[in-house]
C-alpha cells in the first residue's frame, strides 16, 4: 500500500457515502471539487491500490463500468438488469454456508452479486 495522500483521502471520503457506489468517473467528479487537477489516470491508479489493500471493493458489473464501495460490513449488493441501480442487500446470515463449498474454498473470499429488479423498474413492468 502506498503511503497516505490528498488524492487517496479524497477518494475514500467519496466511498464512505453509505450506499453509493460510484464509477471511477464518478469518483473524479466528486474528487475534483475538492481538487481540480486531479486526473482519471489517478483516480484509476488509487482506486486499483486501494482494492489491493482490501481497503474498498469493485463491484465488476456484468455491462459497463466498474462500481466501487467503501462499506466493508457483511452485506450483498443487487443490481438492476433494467436500469443498473445497484442497491445494499443486508442479509441475515451468510447467504452461502461455507461448510457447504469444497473444502479447498472453505477459506476463500467471495462476493455473491443479486440480480433483480428494482423497485422503480418492477412497479414500470
Amino acid at each position: 500500500m502506498q503511503r497516505r495522500s490528498r488524492q487517496r483521502d479524497a477518494i475514500l471520503k467519496v466511498l464512505e457515502v453509505e450506499g453509493v457506489h460510484p464509477t471511477a468517473e464518478d469518483v473524479l467528479a466528486e474528487v475534483r471539487k475538492e481538487i481540480p487537477n486531479v486526473s482519471l489516470g489517478t483516480i484509476y491508479r488509487n482506486l486499483d491500490q486501494l482494492c489491493e489493500a482490501g481497503l474498498i471493493w469493485k463491484i465488476q458489473m456484468e455491462e459497463g463500468p466498474c462500481r466501487y464501495e467503501g462499506n466493508l460490513d457483511g452485506h450483498l449488493h443487487a443490481v438492476c438488469p433494467i436500469c443498473g441501480e445497484i442497491r445494499d442487500v443486508w442479509p441475515s446470515g451468510d447467504p452461502i454456508a461455507r461448510d457447504s463449498l469444497p473444502k479447498e474454498f472453505a477459506e476463500a473470499e467471495y462476493r455473491l452479486l443479486l440480480i433483480s429488479p428494482c423497485e422503480r423498474c418492477r412497479c414500470k413492468a
